[in-house]
């Protein structure tokens, strides 16, 4: 969207330097905007160059006659399109002299035709008055095509003085019509104060497309907080910016945008109806899947509801083995969103989650484990213990160890409810000593420590029979405990070898 745009602009600007519709031009818009600026400006270059001579005659005969006298031979002679040509060859003091005496017409017509890049010291000694009565007359006649190419190269000082002149939605058109996109940033740092008028305008007069097309030349810093802006206004306007977003199928442009939002404009923007429709939840997985967004989708999908992940896990789980390793590789450090995301996969994709290699390595399953206990996120992360195999054990039971007491007893009182107790004790078995030690302590100590044991149900012996082995490390209440526990399960054996103790 945002290249077709472009090169639109560049069309309607070739078109005023050849001064010929722009509909004869049509055959050129298959060409990149940065060629038809260069052709544009080598045009501009061969024009100077062969009327160099002439401009410099031209130029010499202004000195010889005072500056109010010149203005009307300039207006009345010259025409705006040589006065524009001769403006970078008369001295830059003289030149502005002269054009003190010209009409805002006259002076916003020398505009149009103006090569910025050859008349850059004139521009950066215009009068305060002169630039906001030129942008005064330029916006009355809403060229802001001439706008977007004066903002690109006039100082910064100019356009304060300029833009004031300009209506909230003016602003949004100078922005989008600027030539040189990079531009963007430093246009949008002028008018700070005035984001929430230009958001609610281009919400009234339907201007999102151009809104979404300045949001994609905006760097990341600026991009974003004009993102927060919107998520900070009024839900309709949100609505109004998803609703377009869709209908201009400009989520490429969109999800970069949210991966830099802070959370509470995330927050309100996964909250709007339009992000509970499946097909737009699909839409956005497929586009950052196939468009290397995939980490730019990870903040905004921390905010999804299980409800809302269901379709986006869906679309990921129709890559192949490989690309679902890539993905988990590039996320290594994002399983606050991993884990939800694998959580509202259908079983037999979460199975097929837990079996990939990169699961299992080492240090994936330290950051897993660690960012769990950061983010309290036990009861996302221990459903999936049950299908991890078990060879990863050895290597949870060191992660284990090393979480705060407070984070283990978290993971205690979530594994009910993942139906995952026997798992933990699995892994709690394969700890050093030292580690188990504890681990029992805070066990014996839990607060609901029998129901928590009453979801203990192994139904292989060898769990009882590991328990049985270190039955003297067991403090004496969650020992008699176990073996309640498993006269329950009717495992009479190890509950006999667990009441004795010794």
């Amino acid at each position: 969207m945002t290249a077709s745009h472009h090169t639109a602009a560049e069309i309607a600007r070739l078109s005023a330097a050849l001064d010929r519709p722009a509909a004869d031009l049509e055959f050129l818009a298959a060409l990149p905007p940065s060629a038809l600026r260069a052709f544009r400006e080598q045009i501009s270059d061969q024009v100077s160059a062969r009327e160099a001579r002439r401009m410099q005659k031209t130029a010499a005969a202004a000195k010889l006659v005072p500056p109010t006298l010149a203005a009307k031979i300039t207006e009345a002679a010259f025409g705006p399109v040589l006065a524009a040509a001769i403006a970078g060859s008369v001295d830059p003091a003289r030149a502005v002299a002269i054009a003190s005496a010209l009409s805002p017409t006259f002076l916003a017509d020398v505009a149009v035709t103006l090569d910025p890049r050859r008349a850059a010291e004139v521009i950066a000694e215009i009068p305060d008055r002169m630039a906001a009565d030129v942008a005064r007359e330029l916006l009355s006649r809403r060229d802001y095509l001439t706008m977007g190419r004066l903002a690109t190269s006039v100082p910064d000082d100019v356009l304060r003085v300029a833009l004031p002149h300009a209506a909230d939605i003016d602003l949004l058109h100078v922005g989008y019509h600027l030539e040189d996109p990079s531009a963007a940033d430093r246009l949008l740092s002028l008018i700070t104060d005035r984001l929430p008028g230009l958001i609610h305008a281009t919400n009234a007069e339907g201007h999102w497309p151009e809104a979404i097309a300045l949001l994609d030349t905006l760097g990341p810093t600026q991009r974003s907080h004009l993102a927060d802006e919107v998520a900070a206004q009024d839900v309709e306007i949100l609505d109004g910016l998803l609703a377009a977003v869709t209908a201009l199928d400009a989520w490429d442009t969109l999800l970069p945008v949210a991966a830099g939002m802070k959370t509470a404009g995330l927050q309100r923007l996964a909250a709007r109806p339009l992000m509970q429709d499946p097909t737009v939840l699909t839409k956005i997985a497929d586009l950052a899947l196939t468009h290397n967004l995939w980490l730019d989708l990870l903040p905004l999908a921390e905010h999804l509801a299980p409800t809302q992940l269901q379709p986006v896990a869906a679309r990921i789980s129709t890559e192949p083995d490989d690309v679902l390793t890539t993905l988990i590789e590039q996320a290594r450090d994002h399983w606050e969103t991993l884990f939800p995301v694998a959580l509202a996969l259908e079983p037999e994709g979460r199975q097929r989650f837990a079996s990939l290699p990169v699961v299992h390595q080492p240090d994936t399953l330290t950051t897993a484990v660690a960012t769990a206990a950061t983010h309290n996120l036990w009861p996302e992360a221990l459903p999936l213990l049950d299908i991890l195999p078990e060879s990863t054990h050895d290597t949870l039971a060191t992660a284990i160890s090393t979480l705060p007491d407070d984070s283990f007893v978290a993971a205690m009182a979530a594994a009910p409810a993942a139906d995952c107790t026997t798992t933990l004790v699995k892994i709690a078995l394969r700890q050093d000593v030292a580690s188990r030690s504890r681990s029992l302590t805070l066990l014996d100590e839990f607060g609901d420590i029998e129901a928590l044991v009453a979801t203990f149900t192994p139904t292989d012996s060898s769990v009882w029979k590991g328990l049985c082995e270190i039955r003297t490390e067991l403090p004496v209440r969650l020992r008699q405990l176990l073996a309640v526990q498993a006269k329950e399960c009717g495992q009479n054996e190890f509950a006999d070898l667990l009441s004795g103790g010794q």
